[in-house]
């Protein structure tokens, strides 16, 4: 029983170490965010491309919950569309309220033509 909960706990961890494939790079166009569900996860992560860079971060916005994937893109900086928080995309970071609460960002890489993030 304790070598099952321990492997499970190992497999729950790997899953959570390795890189994932989410979409074609050429998918994602500059200045734009996409939505991803990774269902084995029950997690919403938010890739975007600004300034020719990737960015990986939580799609939900930390004051009510609202899709940042559908948020007003500037830069690096990401307005929620529900009630105007915005975040800095390359650290997480609040720069306007209401939201308090940083968002969870993620390793994004491009690779072989897909875009991969760990989470």
């Amino acid at each position: 029983m304790a070598l099952e909960r321990c492997q499970e706990g190992m497999k729950q961890m790997a899953t959570t170490i390795a890189f994932r494939a989410l979409d074609d790079a050429g998918k994602l166009p500059d200045n734009y965010v996409n939505p991803y569900y990774l269902e084995d996860l029950k997690h919403r992560v938010s890739v975007a491309r600004a300034e020719g860079k990737l960015y990986a971060f939580d799609d939900l916005c930390k004051h009510e919950g609202c899709p940042l994937s559908s948020g007003l893109l500037t830069g690096t900086t990401l307005m929620c569309q529900c009630h105007g928080s915005k975040y800095d995309i390359t650290s997480g970071a609040v720069l306007r309220g209401p939201a308090t609460e940083p968002l969870a960002t993620y390793e994004v890489r491009e690779q072989d033509g897909k875009i991969q993030v760990r989470v």
